[in-house]
C-alpha cells in the first residue's frame, strides 16, 4: 500500500491553516483538491504514508481543536 487516503471537507478560508499544518511534517502527507468546488467549502484529499498513520491521527485530532472540518468517507 503506497498511501492511505483521507478526505476532509473544510471551509476554503481554513485551507491556509490546514496545508502548512501537515506540510510541516515532511513525508507524512500529500494534499490535493481533487474536484475544486464552487461555494464556501472544499474537499481536500490527504494521501498519508502508512508509516505515519498513527502520528497523522494525532495531528488530525489536534487540527480539529483549531478548525472545523468533516471527515468524509473515501470517494471512488
Amino acid at each position: 500500500m503506497d498511501s492511505i487516503n483521507y478526505f476532509l471537507k473544510v471551509k476554503k478560508e481554513d485551507i491556509y491553516v490546514i496545508c502548512p499544518f501537515f506540510e510541516a511534517f515532511e513525508g507524512m502527507a500529500a494534499i490535493r483538491t481533487p474536484k475544486p468546488e464552487v461555494g464556501p467549502t472544499a474537499t481536500l484529499k490527504l494521501m498519508v504514508s502508512p508509516d505515519f498513520q498513527n502520528d497523522f491521527a494525532k495531528l488530525l485530532a489536534s487540527l480539529g481543536r483549531r478548525v472545523q472540518f468533516e471527515r468524509l468517507v473515501e470517494q471512488s
